[in-house]
């Protein structure tokens, strides 16, 4: 057990004493290792550490703010919290495909619709249909169009506040909607 013990201690002194070359190569990348791979490497005593970055504390809105000192007593300033318009950046038709065919015997037509950012609490959607704005409110990016007549429709979406005002409306997009129709059989006669 002694044997096993003296060989561990020797074996760990020789990884204690291994040594570290940093070098840079042709490109100017620089490697670090424990065999030098040119001659112009250069033995380490240490290891750089990680680098690290510490953001500063996020202030809470409306909560007074610790300001640098002036002489030996902090200044308490009120936190401003600038008032930015909100205003979304995307509305995009995601679904149908612009061109596409959309099969439907009852003449319904999913929209799925693409909004950044988020849908605000008090906005929402409405579907302009051919020219017209129709009536229905929708609260998510999923639209349902319901009876929606055979044949070649230009379809957009607007985004409202809720005060009724437009705040961004999509490209309109091109479908063609096919409705199936059951036929009566005629007696043959």
């Amino acid at each position: 057990m002694k044997r096993y013990a003296i060989l561990v201690l020797l074996l760990m002194a020789t990884v204690a004493q291994a040594e570290i070359y940093k070098w840079v190569d042709s490109a100017g990348n620089v490697h670090y290792g424990d065999q030098p791979e040119t001659s112009k490497a250069k033995k380490m005593q240490k290891l750089p550490g990680l680098s690290t970055y510490a953001p500063p504390p996020v202030p809470e809105p409306g909560k007074p703010q610790l300001k640098e000192t002036e002489g030996d007593e902090p200044v308490a300033q009120k936190a401003e919290a600038p008032e930015k318009a909100f205003s979304y950046r995307e509305l995009t038709i995601i679904s149908p495909d612009d061109g596409g065919v959309v099969r439907s015997s009852p003449g319904t037509v999913s929209v799925f619709v693409a909004l950044a950012p988020v849908l605000r609490k008090g906005d929402y959607l409405k579907a302009i249909l051919d020219g017209k704005v129709l009536e229905k409110k929708y609260y998510s990016t999923v639209i349902q169009l319901e009876t929606v007549d055979r044949g070649m429709h230009q379809l957009a979406v607007a985004v409202y506040d809720k005060t009724g005002k437009m705040l961004l409306q999509s490209q309109s997009v091109s479908f063609q909607l096919h409705r199936t129709i059951a036929r009566k059989r005629q007696p043959r006669g």
